[in-house]
Parts: structure tokens; sequence; C-alpha cells
């Protein structure tokens, strides 16, 4: 570390060679937009998004499946107390129940990139643990409740 020296240059760039590169607020954005003629599914008119291999697509087939009647992202302050410290599940979701009742059901998600739990992180694998078992006693389905998707085809048939 000591050898490192640093040295200002008289080289400048211009801005527009980073327009492309640079992220801005819109980039991590998806429209709520009219699936079901009731008007967007999210309760806002944009979703946020933190990863664009997981979350966003998962945004992007919520807002195109008929049966999603409401869905959030879930705030960073709805978190479930765990030993290991709080857990944030990602979304809350509203839908049609696929086995034909009239009743809807209220699902708790988690999105992960794999369904192996053991490919997660020590920490992530405990507090998803912890969140499942918290669920599971507190919302009456049970173990269809909550789980963890890949994708939103997995929705109310899927994940672990």
């Amino acid at each position: 570390m000591e050898g490192i020296r640093y040295e200002k240059l008289d080289d400048w760039y211009e801005m527009t060679l980073f327009e492309s590169e640079i992220e801005t607020w819109a980039d991590f954005i998806v429209p709520s937009t009219e699936n079901n003629g009731a008007g967007g599914t999210h309760i806002y008119d944009a979703v946020p998004f933190d990863s664009k291999t997981i979350a966003k697509p998962f945004i992007e087939a919520l807002e195109k499946r008929r049966d999603v009647k409401l869905y959030i992202k879930l705030p960073s302050w709805f978190t479930v107390a765990t030993p290991i410290g709080a857990y944030n599940p990602d979304w809350a979701i509203v839908m049609e129940n696929p086995e034909g009742d009239d009743d809807l059901l209220y699902l708790v998600r988690e999105t992960k990139g794999t369904l192996d739990l053991d490919k997660l992180r020590p920490d992530g694998k405990r507090k998803i643990l912890c969140g499942r078992k918290h669920f599971r006693n507190t919302l009456e389905m049970g173990q269809r409740g909550y789980r963890i998707v890949t994708e939103a085809s997995q929705l109310s048939n899927g994940g672990v």
C-alpha cells in the first residue's frame, strides 16, 4: 500500500461517452399497467426492483398474469424477527385460486435465483427457514402461503 502513488493527469473524458453506461432510477422500475381491466396489479403505478436477472422478469410476468389480482414488493420495514436477524420477504401476492374456488389466495413469496437452499449464503438460508416456519404458523394456508420461487410460473404450484 505504501508504494501506491496517484498522479493527476490533464486528460478528461467527454460526458457523452458515458451516457449509455449511466444507470438511472428509471432503469430499476417496471411500470404497473392494466392487465385485467382494473388497472395495474401493483398498488403503485411502478414497481422498483434490485435485480435485473431475478426480480425484473418476476415483476414483468406478474404484470401479464390475469390471475394475479394484486401484488406488492414488501417494504424494508416489513420484517419477521428471527434469531439471525430481521428477515424481509420479497412479495405479498393476492391471486385467484387455481383450484376453481371463489376464494383468493394470499401468498408471501421470496424470489431467489435457485430453489436449492444450500446454494444460498448461510444467513440467508437460515432467515428463509425461519420465515417459512413463521408464515406456516401465521398464514391459514400453511405451507402453500409461503414459498421460495425462481419465476412467476411457480406462484401457486411450484417453489419450495
